[in-house]
């Protein structure tokens, strides 16, 4: 297991992201991309590896390479579905196999996305794009907006603040 290490002051709320794939190079690319994007990085080669991981953390993004079965057979989104909040992570499914009845598998174990290798950096950052306009990432953590203060007597003022999901 690798664990991005950024201790400058970006490292204040960083979103974690687990990369589950048996290529390491794979691993060692989306990693690459991820901590350009601001994440905090894990690494897994296994299936078990990477439930166990989530099980402790609960990363707010993970990308499971399509080759990693899990000990049943199963694949990784599926398990990872099952787990105490694994329907909250953001999953997208990683494989080379652009092809419909692989994409349609993943989707129906419970990936919200997919990818296909080789990783692109631009459309990584779409598909990050979209799953937080849905509401699949980031959708827990507080964000910073600003807001309308019409408190005031007869003057509009506009302030900074921290609001979550209820919101």
């Amino acid at each position: 297991v690798r664990s991005g290490n950024k201790s400058d002051s970006r490292n204040r709320t960083l979103a974690t992201a687990l990369i589950a794939d048996i290529s390491d190079a794979s691993r060692r690319a989306a990693s690459h991309l991820l901590e350009r994007l601001a994440y905090r990085v894990a690494t897994a080669s296994a299936a078990e590896e990477a439930l166990a991981l989530i099980a402790g953390t609960t990363p707010d993004l993970v990308l499971a390479d399509a080759r990693i079965e899990t000990a049943n057979g199963g694949l990784l989104p599926a398990a990872i579905r099952k787990l105490a909040g694994g329907k909250d992570i953001c999953l997208f499914h990683v494989t080379a196999d652009a092809g419909a009845a692989s994409i349609r598998r993943a989707m129906d174990a419970g990936a919200d996305d997919y990818l296909v290798k080789p990783y692109d950096e631009a459309l990584l950052r779409f598909k990050l794009m979209q799953a937080r306009a849905r509401g699949r990432l980031d959708a827990g953590r507080p964000q910073l907006r600003v807001v309308q203060d019409n408190a005031a007597t007869g003057a509009t003022s506009w302030r900074f603040g921290l609001y979550g999901k209820a919101v």
